[in-house]
């Protein structure tokens, strides 16, 4: 697969066109977080169910993990990817990820500071990525 053909680095006189921008990403799990919030604040609301750990509720971050890993396995996007234009795929073969894979990736994510570490790597592809062997590519134009 091609994660980092068109990347810009040093040696690479290449404009990077086909990997997602950070804000774009950063945005899309954004999206995804708050639309679990909300659905799982909803579900408390209308069936008084809470999954608390010292005092906090969990059902949101259990929701996240639920939809990112479900939504990876059986396709290659999330609502939030969708909404700003890419794609998480395998990086060796460029199909969607297989579900453990996913399940990992979402669970790194989930914990933020592996996200962060996308911000040093070159081709802007942090702990979760290189662990669950993803890379997130922008959706080409339809025709």
């Amino acid at each position: 697969m091609t994660t980092e053909r068109g990347a810009k680095t040093p040696e690479t006189p290449g404009a990077g066109q086909d990997l997602a921008p950070l804000i774009g990403r950063f945005v899309a799990v954004l999206i995804d977080w708050i639309a679990c919030l909300a659905l799982a604040y909803l579900i408390g609301w209308a069936t008084g169910l809470r999954i608390e750990f010292a005092d906090v509720n969990q059902a949101p971050a259990g929701l996240f993990l639920l939809y990112y890993s479900f939504s990876l396995a059986v396709g290659t996007q999330t609502l939030g990817m969708t909404a700003m234009r890419i794609t998480c795929v395998s990086a060796t073969d460029g199909g969607r990820l297989v579900l453990w894979r996913s399940i990992l990736r979402a669970l790194l994510l989930s914990l933020v500071l592996p996200a962060l570490t996308a911000l040093f790597h070159p081709y802007h592809r942090g702990l979760h990525d290189l662990a669950a062997d993803s890379v997130m590519l922008r959706v080409g134009e339809q025709r």
